[in-house]
């Protein structure tokens, strides 16, 4: 019984592509990186087959770029692999039998029946071996910082426990280990480290902050639960997301010495949304700004697409029509990705969308951002078929 039951909640492939196609992680297509054929042109734009270096004229100025395929590793079709901030590491997600009320942490949600992750290195020894992480039963989390990355636990007595891997492997060290259930994690620029938790027979999720040796609560809403937290780039916002009588709004609260039990902005994403909503707004995201931008990024569900929130103003900018993943670059433009192209576009303008004839596609497949390289460099991978090729675009290649 308890088997057809976790099948039954089990996310079937086809709906995963659906939901990622539409929602933002893109993580179970397919297509390929073959070859390494270098090609320089002006008007054709490159294929999943080409390293390339051509300018850009869509906007503005113009931009260089070459693409460079640095290797393929095994996932598990659902989550976006977790890149150190040197992008010189990558955490992957190679195994995992997680259904959606494990991804959630829902209270009728189980023990996934395997959950492996492993560390691709990216830079000087991409060949090398992957490097093994202790344990069958780790979910990915959701960030990570220089000492290494975020994993969670859901353990048999129904508790879920919060820990962190080092870049080098191993056993992960338990960062919040007792008999709630934690998840959702999330570090912050300033080593802060947030996440939601609750009662293993309670539905409502809290937040609580930890920044040194401080412990910050935020309850419940009222009639509400808290999902999804995360920081600013610029240390100074704390962001969650609030779900009440199907209403979902992110919330902003300001970071000072204390943080305050309600936030002091909000705006409504949704007023049909579900906990699946929820996760799909944040969770799978590897989007964002530059270290000194205090927005929000995330997938907006009424618009489909990624937005921009400035709490300051309460201003949201979206991205052109159907980008899922987006990542800021230099001189006001993004690198955004969408389920037939990876393009750079504008930086998208307060109370207004970009409008799709001003980005430019560089690859005319699906390849997702997954963060920054060294100096004007980004990661992207490209899912197919129980695997992902991660590869790496120069954005300002030398001239040769």
């Amino acid at each position: 019984m308890r088997d057809e039951r976790r099948k039954s909640n089990r996310v079937p492939r086809t709906a995963r592509l659906r939901y990622l196609a539409l929602a933002l992680a893109l993580m179970s297509l397919s297509g390929c990186l073959s070859g390494t054929r270098s090609t320089v042109g002006t008007s054709e734009r490159s294929t999943a087959s080409d390293s390339v270096t051509q300018p850009l004229s869509s906007t503005e100025t113009r931009i260089r770029f070459q693409f460079v395929p640095v290797r393929s590793v095994a996932y598990d079709g659902f989550a976006l692999p977790i890149l150190s901030p040197d992008g010189c590491s990558a955490a992957v997600q190679i195994s995992s039998a997680a259904d959606w009320t494990t991804l959630l942490a829902a209270v009728e949600g189980g023990v996934p029946d395997a959950g492996q992750i492993a560390i691709a290195p990216l830079c000087a020894n991409s060949t090398a071996p992957l490097l093994s992480v202790t344990g069958t039963d780790l979910l990915l989390g959701r960030s990570s910082d220089s000492q290494g990355f975020l994993v969670e636990s859901p353990r048999l007595d129904g508790s879920r426990w919060i820990g962190k891997v080092g870049w080098q492997g191993g056993e992960p060290t338990w960062l919040i280990a007792d008999e709630d259930v934690n998840a959702f994690a999330v570090l912050g620029p300033s080593g802060e480290i947030a996440w939601c938790h609750r009662k293993r027979n309670a539905e409502k999720f809290a937040l609580t902050v930890k920044r040194g040796d401080l412990v910050h609560e935020i309850p419940p809403p009222e009639d509400g639960s808290w999902f999804a937290p995360s920081f600013s780039a610029d240390s100074k916002f704390l962001y969650a997301l609030r779900l009440r009588d199907g209403v979902l709004a992110a919330c902003a609260f300001p970071i000072a010495e204390t943080i305050s039990t309600s936030p002091i902005i909000s705006t409504d994403l949704s007023w049909r949304a579900d906990a699946r909503m929820a996760y799909q707004t944040l969770i799978p995201l590897r989007s964002g700004g530059d270290a000194s931008d205090p927005r929000l990024y995330f997938f907006h569900p009424r618009f489909s697409r990624i937005a921009v929130w400035n709490p300051l103003n309460n201003h949201i900018a979206l991205t052109s029509p159907r980008s899922a993943a987006g990542i800021s670059i230099s001189d006001g433009r993004m690198v955004t990705s969408s389920t037939d192209q990876l393009c750079v576009e504008p930086a998208p303008v307060e109370g207004s969308a970009t409008d799709p004839k001003r980005t430019t596609s560089i690859v005319d497949s699906l390849w997702i951002p997954l963060g920054r390289g060294a100096g004007a460099q980004i990661i992207v991978a490209h899912p197919r078929n129980g695997s992902l090729e991660i590869s790496r675009i120069d954005l300002d290649p030398p001239a040769k």
